[in-house]
């Protein structure tokens, strides 16, 4: 060992701080994710129940870790003795397998968020149950080759028992590309909904930036790739904790990424100015008293043949506003918002933030004078 080496030297602080410090934001932004669903009569979702499991695993991750720090993480492998060695690995090993649940918890309340905003898409809805599968598959599976990485198991503990162990630098790099490969695919799957909706570009790119938030979890993991070689070679590793540190950091702000999201509508009531502008049915703003419509395709024939019709609805111009398309005479049950949980709320009386789905029917005549659209809920234009 170099002489120059100071013995003395510790790096826990490089976990503990940024465990303190997401400690202070993750549980606020789920609990403001679960208030944002339950007001005005809401009710939580599969993927609220998801984000909350996954909040569990992410707070154990990093108590596991910093009580790890109490016993010898940070510090050289060669100044940490006796039990306390046991303990360090203890610890570690147990923040490995709340690390791999967490991860792909999260990624799932995200794939769970996608089918609630758009169900109704076929191609999207089994592309979702997919990534679902392989996600919830692949999590069992690293959680249990995770558990069972030494025969025996307690090897993973105390080096010094006889047995084998698997390639952890190999098995980690595997996880870690089954990860970023899952994320980007995440992120990039409802861009083409999204693109095709009747909006201006200007909303377009609004809404895409908020089902992209998650590129940061993606640069947290690749981030974390960087250093996985160095921690599961080096003969010095509860030293050279950057690998742990990331450990902590990715999970948490792949909580915060898969929570913005739905708190929109509460962060644009905190700056106003992020709310979206609203445009009328011929591009104007401002059109029936800040609601946002357009209405996309052609109306009733002359001869009476009905067509399908879609519809922006959005009100007051809070939080992301969707539409799915509605043909005349579907089932009722006036509107389903999405990203708030709220249900059975008529969507003139309640600023309703979220992907909407409305029932709403459209009747055109016309005369030798004038001609005018008139729509179910009471608003009027003149042509």
């Amino acid at each position: 060992m170099p002489e120059t080496l100071d013995l003395n030297d510790n790096n826990s602080r490089l976990i503990i701080i940024p465990a303190a410090v997401f400690f202070g934001i993750c549980p606020v932004l789920v609990g403001l994710r679960i208030w944002a669903r339950l007001r005005k009569g809401g009710k939580l979702g599969a993927d609220d129940w998801t984000a909350v499991a996954a909040l569990v695993f992410v707070l154990l991750t990093s108590a596991f870790l910093v009580t790890s720090c109490q016993y010898g993480m940070g510090r050289h492998w060669v100044t940490i003795k006796g039990n306390d060695r046991f303990e360090t690995n203890k610890y570690f090993y147990m923040s490995q397998i709340t690390y791999k649940a967490a991860i792909n918890l999260v990624k799932c309340s995200i794939l769970l968020l996608y089918l609630r905003l758009f169900h109704v898409v076929h191609w999207f809805r089994y592309s979702c149950w997919a990534l679902l599968a392989a996600v919830a598959t692949y999590c069992t599976a690293s959680i249990l080759a995770t558990i069972f990485q030494c025969r025996p198991i307690i090897r993973a503990l105390d080096k010094d028992t006889p047995g084998t162990c698997i390639d952890t630098a190999k098995f980690w790099f595997a996880n870690a590309g089954f990860s970023i490969a899952t994320d980007i695919i995440i992120l990039l799957l409802p861009m083409p909904l999204v693109w095709k909706l009747g909006v201006p570009i200007a909303q377009k790119l609004a809404l895409m930036a908020v089902f992209t938030i998650g590129i940061f979890a993606t640069i947290t993991s690749c981030l974390r790739v960087t250093t996985l070689d160095i921690f599961a070679t080096s003969p010095d590793n509860t030293y050279n904790v950057d690998n742990v540190m990331w450990t902590i950091v990715e999970p948490n702000v792949a909580i915060v990424c898969a929570c913005l999201p739905v708190l929109r509508p509460f962060v644009v009531k905190l700056i106003p100015g992020l709310r979206s502008k609203s445009y009328g049915s011929q591009g104007n703003p401002g059109y029936a008293s800040g609601k946002s419509r357009l209405t996309l395709g052609s109306q009733n024939k002359p001869d009476g043949a009905r067509r399908d019709w879609v519809e922006l609805a959005g009100v007051k111009s809070q939080g992301v506003h969707l539409a799915s398309i509605r043909r005349p005479g579907s089932h009722t049950g006036s509107e389903e918002s999405i990203l708030t949980g709220a249900q059975g709320q008529n969507v003139n009386e309640t600023a309703v933030s979220g992907i909407q789905r409305t029932v709403e029917y459209s009747i055109q005549y016309s005369s030798q004078k004038q001609s005018s659209t008139r729509v179910a809920d009471g608003m009027e234009t003149q042509a």
